[in-house]
């Protein structure tokens, strides 16, 4: 009788984020979240993290921009703030502005609009026909 081993699953609830900066020092490092503290300013689109290099134990502090914060924030760093509370503004986007002109005043599209574009897209005479004209 030949049994099969039982395959091994890889325990994952302990896993945690892992945060890659730069040390002046010692160059890139990896730490967890809570080694970094994360200072913003009114508004909380930007400011400063800091941490203690697992190297050489020189204190690092850097500047953080609106991205930097949104990342850190998002891998679990916890936020320290001046002059106000963080809100949600710090994930907000700009404001979209769509670079499309506005929709024509035409009919709307419909079903039977789809079915004739359908087989006119399979008379190759008549595509060729629109081709030559472009």
């Amino acid at each position: 009788m030949n049994l099969k081993r039982p395959v091994a699953v890889a325990d994952t609830a302990g896993d945690m984020t892992t945060i890659r900066t730069t040390c002046p020092r010692c160059g890139e490092v990896d730490m967890g979240p809570e080694s970094i503290l994360l200072q913003v300013v009114r508004g909380g689109r930007e400011g400063t993290y800091r941490f203690t290099c697992p190297t050489c134990m020189d204190d690092v502090e850097k500047r953080a921009d609106r991205k930097i914060v949104a990342l850190l924030v998002s891998a679990g760093v916890d936020v320290a703030s001046r002059g106000s509370t963080l809100t949600e503004e710090l994930f907000d986007q700009e404001p979209y502005v769509d670079p499309r002109p506005p929709l024509p005043d035409a009919p709307a599209f419909t079903i039977d609009d789809l079915i004739d574009f359908h087989f006119k897209l399979q008379d190759d005479a008549l595509v060729a026909e629109f081709l030559a004209k472009q």
